[in-house]
């Protein structure tokens, strides 16, 4: 049995409500290795849910069947079917967290548009944290990719749509073609436009997306699930932002001052009543610089405030004179601890 096969197992038996004490310690210890371990988690988790495997008993030879079908599985199930009606529910959960969990990593693979299979034959820009980079495409399309961004795109557009993927934060500003619309792909986002302005803003590890709009019309679409896949779409105008929230599924849209989402371009920044966490994430990607938290708690003070074009350690200092933390700074790293301990 392999390690990740041992995992499935714990996995099922928390789904099913069967995990001992011993065996939850090992899964948290697994879920605690890596950030990528928790978000595989997390998507077994969502498409466990969505199976809806709480019907009937008589219903778990068709739930395990829609779940083959759905990642193609070319074995025959009806004898699995079988034998799965009169057993555990741990049983039902290991078998069908098996075969979810090889869908999911699988997907995962295809769906990570930066990968090597998936970028051969493109242009790839990346921008790396404390930078700026700005690009001119084929199309006189303008870009100005922001720090721990990346984008991919053909040299030359080809097909009835131009399509770029983006990972991190971008503004842009798209040369209009009415026959062939402008598609920016995310990680279970779409913004699709003809010619426009605006805001992108999908890092990987934040809990939301946003594109503000400042001119023009922009098509933004969410999609939820891998299994059963939903979409829902919003137009945006100039004065409005669509915000994705990846937590609770959430898809608003917001009226609101789009000017300060794209303030970090001149190097301003606008916070407010933003988590310390936040703002040390946007710290980072514009002046390259870490940050540690001596204490977790300090990461959901919030703050409201602006800066144009200050340096970091200025930034810092206000910051500090407003909040209830200290700080020190060692190289390219910035400590943050409670007040008085620096």
């Amino acid at each position: 049995m392999t390690e990740m096969d041992k995992i499935n197992q714990l996995i099922a038996k928390q789904f099913a409500g069967e995990i001992s004490e011993k065996e939850a310690g090992q899964l948290g210890d697994w879920l605690k290795a890596s950030s990528e371990n928790e978000k595989l988690f997390n998507d077994l988790k969502a498409e466990w849910e969505n199976l809806d495997l709480k019907s009937s008993i008589s219903d778990k030879s068709r739930v395990l069947n829609n779940v083959k079908s759905r990642i193609k599985a070319e074995e025959q199930d009806k004898k699995v079917a079988k034998k799965l009606f009169s057993r555990s529910w741990y049983h039902i959960a290991a078998s069908v967290i098996a075969l979810i969990s090889i869908s999911v990593i699988a997907w995962h693979q295809v769906q990570d548009p930066f990968s090597i299979l998936n970028t051969m034959g493109y242009e790839v820009n990346e921008c790396n944290p404390g930078h700026q980079k700005e690009l001119m495409l084929a199309d006189g399309t303008h870009i100005f990719l922001n720090g721990d961004s990346r984008i991919k795109y053909k040299r030359n557009f080809t097909g009835n749509e131009r399509n770029v993927f983006l990972q991190g934060e971008a503004f842009f500003n798209v040369a209009r073609n009415e026959q062939k619309p402008f598609v920016i792909g995310l990680k279970k986002a779409e913004v699709k436009v003809l010619g426009t302005s605006f805001n992108v803003k999908a890092y990987p590890e934040e809990k939301k997306m946003e594109t503000s709009v400042l001119t023009g019309k922009v098509a933004f679409t969410h999609t939820q699930g891998m299994l059963k896949k939903k979409q829902e779409s919003m137009y945006l105008v100039p004065g409005q932002k669509g915000v994705v929230d990846r937590s609770d599924k959430s898809f608003d849209k917001l009226q609101v001052d789009n000017e300060k989402d794209v303030a970090w371009i001149n190097k301003n920044l606008h916070f407010e009543n933003t988590t310390l966490l936040e703002i040390t994430r946007t710290l980072y990607r514009m002046y390259g610089v870490n940050f540690k938290f001596t204490d977790g708690s300090l990461k959901d003070l919030r703050i409201t405030a602006n800066f144009e074009n200050e340096k970091l350690e200025e930034v810092i200092k206000i910051l500090e004179m407003t909040s209830e933390f200290s700080y020190k700074m060692e190289n390219n790293l910035v400590i943050l601890g409670t007040k008085g301990d620096f």
